[in-house]
């Protein structure tokens, strides 16, 4: 068979379309492939993986490839690629992975604080109501009981409790207008 130039350059393009071509280059340039991403990772078991998963890729992806130089230079470039993107993406990992900076937690605990005070607040002006008043709306409101508990455990109709509340609410609101609705 007469080899023309075209196949020539096609064979010298990719050398990776013979299986036993493949097998001689990974035999040859395994160990300093190996020590290059050893060098660069300080970890063996990593640098073992990056370099069988360049092989692996190289093969899978052979009929795409096109060298520019050589195979050798192709096989180094592709790990120290990979090297490369996994250190990326470590960085990126760490970003996601570093606690909130202490601006925003401050400012939850600012609003902690606000939301203790309003309650306290709403507990002060709870107590300045009628005693019968004030124990149905804390057991309406704050103990989340129906109105047919609260008349039950209370020895009261279910209208005396609807009243209260409605009263408790009434007045509580010209209190608090504007922070009302968050609560009740």
């Amino acid at each position: 068979m007469i080899s023309t130039s075209m196949d020539k350059q096609a064979s010298l393009s990719n050398p990776f379309q013979s299986e036993a071509d493949f097998e001689q280059l990974y035999s040859d340039n395994y160990a300093v492939l190996y020590l290059h991403a050893l060098k660069m990772l300080g970890d063996r078991e990593a640098a073992k993986d990056i370099v069988q998963e360049v092989f692996t890729s190289t093969w899978q992806k052979r009929a795409d490839i096109r060298i520019q130089s050589s195979a050798k230079a192709y096989l180094f470039q592709a790990v120290k690629n990979k090297i490369l993107n996994i250190y990326a993406h470590e960085t990126v990992a760490r970003r996601f992975r570093a606690p909130l900076p202490s601006v925003p937690l401050q400012w939850m605990e600012d609003d902690a604080l606000r939301e203790q005070r309003l309650m306290e607040q709403i507990e002060s002006e709870i107590s300045k109501l009628p005693e019968q008043m004030a124990t149905v709306f804390r057991m309406s409101r704050l103990q989340n009981k129906t109105q047919a508990e609260i008349a039950e455990e209370l020895n009261v109709s279910i209208t005396t409790v609807k009243t209260h509340i409605g009263r408790a609410l009434k007045k509580l609101r010209s209190k608090f207008l504007h922070f009302l609705y968050l609560f009740f």
